[in-house]
C-alpha cells in the first residue's frame, strides 16, 4: 500500500481561490475570492450567492484558480 506524500497532502490541504465571471441573459455576475475546492464548487457558491441564476448552462467568461499554500 503506498502512503501519501507530504506534497501529495499539502495540495490536498491548498487553499483554492476562484474569480470567476458568468453571463446569464444580458447581465455579468462577478464572483470574486471564491474559497472552494475545485471549478465546480466555486460555481455553486456563486450560484447560491445569485439566488439560483447561475446554473450550469450559464456562460463562463472568466474562471481563475489561485492556490495557497
Amino acid at each position: 500500500m503506498l502512503r501519501p506524500t507530504h506534497k501529495d497532502c499539502s495540495q490536498a490541504m491548498a487553499l483554492k481561490i476562484f474569480d470567476i465571471e458568468v453571463l446569464e441573459d444580458d447581465l455579468v455576475y462577478v464572483g470574486s475570492d471564491i474559497r472552494a475546492k475545485n471549478k465546480k464548487a466555486a460555481i455553486e457558491i456563486l450560484n447560491l450567492m445569485s439566488g439560483g441564476i447561475i446554473t450550469e448552462d450559464s456562460e463562463i467568461l472568466k474562471c481563475e484558480e489561485k492556490t495557497l499554500h
